[in-house]
């Protein structure tokens, strides 16, 4: 398939994606209320498995036996591992939502750096200026905020560093192992591997004695709808939409994330400030550097 960054319907899923993963810190924050992050996390990816279960019986006979490894390495770095150092890095530091709204924008950096050092993929001058720009766009977005205050816990802090490096790795194996497969079946594959762990793990929890309880009704939708909406539709969406393009050209929808994560709190009564429009712009002249097309 002809790599073309600007067909409408990459834009299409872009804008799904960028909407859906935007909504996805307030999702984890309306679990948090109810469950701890390591629940959090076990409750997601048990979730998501059970619902793509049928789909994942059908994709172990379709795709090759060869594709298992790939696959498990996919569902172990796209899913496995993000699900749970997000909401620890929420649940254990001040500022959460900044801290990992900007850091979550390294994704694009990560994805640009293991493909060359790893897959020796060639990122042209144009891509590596855009990846920059969008950084620091995300960066001043979170700066501007009124009450931004960076008092963290440093080991907190770097766990979304490495949750974005695990998705940098996930992106260009599945760009450059998966490029033919099925995106519904390698999801839902995916989740196989690492929901039944994960499974294992939620019933040596408290958390199915505080859904029973029906104490936690609220954070436990706010869960189920990261886990059908926010994982495995997003996955399945980011999947088809990196087979489409290139890897840098996905993971660069992390850097449109911090405008609606903002927009929400915007709508929520929060103000927007200059410097936070300024940042926007940044953003949005690096996803244009990042994905443009030069001509021939």
């Amino acid at each position: 398939m002809p790599n073309n960054n600007h067909n409408l319907q990459n834009w299409i899923l872009v804008i799904l994606l960028t909407l859906i993963w935007g909504s996805s810190y307030m999702l984890m924050k309306l679990g948090l209320h109810g469950f701890t992050a390591i629940e959090l996390g076990c409750l997601r990816i048990s979730i998501s498995f059970l619902v793509s279960l049928p789909l994942s019986v059908k994709g172990f006979m379709a795709i090759p036996r060869d594709k298992y490894k790939v696959i498990a390495a996919i569902g172990v770095f796209g899913s496995g591992i993000p699900a749970f150092l997000f909401p620890l890095s929420m649940e254990h530091s001040h500022n959460g939502s900044a801290i990992n709204g900007v850091l979550n924008s390294l994704s694009p950096l990560w994805t640009l750096l293991i493909g060359y050092f790893l897959f020796k993929v060639l990122m042209p001058r144009d891509k590596v200026i855009g990846v920059v720009i969008g950084f620091l766009g995300a960066l001043v977005l979170v700066l501007g905020k009124r009450d931004a205050g960076f008092k963290v816990d440093l080991l907190y802090s770097a766990l979304p560093v490495l949750a974005t490096m695990c998705y940098g790795m996930s992106t260009n194996i599945t760009k450059q192992k998966m490029q033919t497969m099925n995106p519904l079946l390698t999801t839902s594959m995916a989740m196989t591997v690492i929901g039944l762990p994960a499974f294992t793990g939620l019933l040596f929890t408290s958390a199915p004695a505080k859904i029973i309880s029906g104490s936690v009704t609220a954070p436990f939708l706010a869960i189920v709808v990261l886990a059908v909406v926010g994982t495995l539709v997003a996955w399945i969406l980011f999947y088809r939409l990196v087979q489409r393009t290139d890897a840098l050209f996905g993971a660069s929808v992390t850097y449109l994330v911090p405008i609606v994560a903002i927009t929400l709190g915007v709508f929520d009564g929060e103000v927007l400030t200059l410097m936070q429009m300024g940042g926007m712009l940044l953003i949005l002249l690096g996803v244009y550097f990042t994905t443009r097309v030069k001509k021939a």
